[in-house]
């Protein structure tokens, strides 16, 4: 497990943070353990709780009912549970309305791509056309004036730079598309709430179960460090 710190809990490293806990597998590393508790306990006691609004009262009820149901028995245990639990779905909603705010820009500036695309190519060919009629009339003419001569470079030069501009506008519009691929294949559209209770109070010790261990004392050469200094 890659070292955290306490950046993880926001809204961009928010599906990060919520894929981490929600795939581990116990028995973890103790300096894996202590290291995810020092980011949320910290994370926590900077965190002010929202307006006790109908909305929040009735999430934090939910709350309290499924941690009751999961055996956390300490009251102080739970309070704290429901705040970090709170912090998170606060993180979560920010997280989806930036994602959200980032795809319609990154949808219409893919829309702006594929339309400047179509009116280059439009515009190249109307262009091209444009400057071979130009041209055979220079040469039909016995004596050209400047005028068909400027006319004729500046279609071919117009010509030139709309279909110069057409792979430009492909591989901007591909880069986009990766782009937005990946924010959607990152987005994290709804929260497995039993499923944090669960890994959240088994990491931070507010809960045991039995034939689960947390981490696995023998032979971590962290905890024998940790045991030393206690």
């Amino acid at each position: 497990m890659e070292a955290l710190d306490n950046q993880i809990l926001t809204p961009r490293n928010f599906p990060k943070f919520y894929r981490t806990v929600v795939g581990l597998r116990f028995p973890i590393r103790v300096a894996d353990v202590l290291d995810l508790r020092s980011v949320l306990n910290e994370a926590v006691d900077l965190y002010e709780e929202p307006a006790n609004s109908p909305t929040y009262r009735e999430f934090v009820d939910a709350l309290e009912t499924a941690i009751t149901s999961f055996g956390v028995e300490s009251r102080r245990h739970a309070d704290r549970l429901v705040k970090l639990l709170t912090l998170l779905r606060d993180v979560h909603y920010s997280h989806s309305i930036s994602s959200r705010d980032k795809e319609l820009d990154l949808r219409a500036r893919i829309k702006v791509s594929r339309e400047s695309y179509v009116r280059s190519k439009r515009y190249g060919v109307v262009s091209l056309v444009f400057g071979i009629g130009c041209a055979i009339a220079w040469a039909a003419m016995p004596v050209s004036g400047w005028t068909i001569k400027l006319l004729t470079l500046v279609a071919g030069y117009m010509a030139w730079d709309y279909f110069h501009s057409q792979p430009i506008l492909e591989r901007e519009e591909k880069e986009l598309n990766r782009e937005l691929n990946a924010l959607l294949r990152e987005r994290i559209t709804s929260v497995d709430w039993k499923m944090l209770i669960h890994k959240l109070s088994l990491l931070m010790g507010f809960k045991k179960v039995s034939g689960i261990e947390v981490f696995n004392i023998e032979g971590d050469e962290d905890t024998i460090e940790l045991n030393i200094l206690h």
